[in-house]
């Protein structure tokens, strides 16, 4: 595909054209629940699991669970591509090829299924089997599991996608450790995350938990970075375990599952005869009125969510540059994160509040510029 529009004066069409895109595929996510619930549609479902299939409603709802996902995921595959990889070669962010994007899409698929499925496996077991305070267990599980993907992330999820190296022995790889030490951070390692196969984007991150800490810097970000800014970016990934930023979100998080379980028994008891239903709360017939409750409750906290990772993401960025002293570094280092990841400096304030979980890049720069 031609490369276009490359410039950096195009972030806003990008941005604009990703927001449409992700629009779209939001609300067919609500439309097509909705849709089945309304023409009775998931009661034929149900029926023809539970008569042909398994009578268990854990079983049942696994199978149509799998379906659903599927189903989903082909009538999405259009937006997919145009997001994943129309647009990007489109602004020339993209070097994927279509195979290799393809390919991920279908890894990125499995991975799906399989904790989709575990997931209302596990839900409608509790449903089924928990009594009334279902949703109370189903928030311990919930959290449970959180804490286990940010465990395996670097070491098990990330890999399926990604290659890793470690970075070579030098002068920044000794610089970022023992900065990591100074600020009583323990990693392990420092690895070179190899995105320039797929994309010009560059990033950085600390990844993992515990043993599976660890500095992860994409060879596009080393490619187009010098050490001293790749040190203030690493800086502020390290601000956020300083500041025991991981803690305060998953305290949020723990808070904002435990509303969205809430609701979503108040909900199925609201219409648990509704629909064609037959008013049990494990009845597979209401996993779309379950997935239905738990977008719109997942949508409506994104803002919530975002002002705080704002806050914390604000105060990383002080932590970095009161760590290395390096604000000339550090704005430069903001303005070719914006320029190669095509990100709008200065968006509007109403859509920054409500979407970006970070700081723009321009008041990330001025507060730089003003201490």
């Amino acid at each position: 595909m031609e490369v276009r529009d490359r410039n950096p004066r195009s972030a806003k069409r990008y941005e604009r054209l990703k927001m449409v895109v992700a629009g779209v595929d939001f609300a067919s996510y609500l439309a097509v629940p909705l849709v089945v619930l309304l023409t009775g549609l998931s009661v034929g479902i149900r029926d023809v699991i539970l008569g042909d299939v398994s009578a268990n409603p854990v079983l049942g709802a696994s199978v149509y669970a799998f379906g659903a996902v599927l189903f989903m995921a082909v009538l999405t595959l259009p937006l997919s591509w145009w997001s994943g990889f129309g647009l990007e070669h489109r602004f020339g962010l993209s070097r994927e090829t279509f195979g290799g994007w393809l390919l991920d899409w279908l890894k990125g698929l499995g991975l799906r299924v399989v904790l989709t499925v575990l997931a209302v496996a596990g839900l409608y077991a509790l449903l089924a089997y928990s009594g009334p305070y279902w949703w109370v267990w189903a928030t311990v599980a919930l959290c449970i599991v959180s804490l286990l993907m940010v465990l395996i992330f670097p070491v098990v999820l990330m890999p399926i996608f990604f290659k890793f190296e470690p970075l070579p022995d030098g002068e920044l790889r000794d610089t970022l450790l023992e900065m990591a030490a100074r600020v009583g951070t323990a990693v392990r390692g420092a690895y070179i995350w190899k995105l320039g196969e797929q994309t010009v984007k560059a990033n950085a991150a600390l990844a993992g938990w515990g043993r599976t800490r660890r500095i992860i810097i994409s060879d596009t970000l080393l490619d187009n970075f010098d050490d001293a800014e790749v040190e203030v970016v690493i800086a502020h990934e390290l601000g956020h375990q300083v500041n025991r930023d991981i803690a305060r979100m998953f305290v949020l998080q723990v808070a904002l599952i435990a509303v969205g379980m809430f609701v979503t028994d108040v909900a199925l008891r609201f219409w648990a005869d509704s629909f064609g239903l037959n008013g049990a709360l494990d009845d597979i017939a209401n996993l779309p009125l379950l997935a239905l409750v738990l977008a719109v409750v997942s949508a409506t906290t994104v803002p919530l969510v975002n002002t705080y990772s704002r806050r914390r993401e604000t105060a990383a960025d002080d932590f970095a540059l009161e760590v290395t002293g390096k604000r000339d570094d550090f704005v430069s280092a903001m303005e070719k994160l914006g320029e190669v990841n095509l990100a709008v400096r200065d968006p509007h304030p109403i859509k920054e509040v409500l979407l970006y979980s970070h700081p723009s890049i321009g008041k990330r720069v001025r507060r730089a510029q003003q201490r």
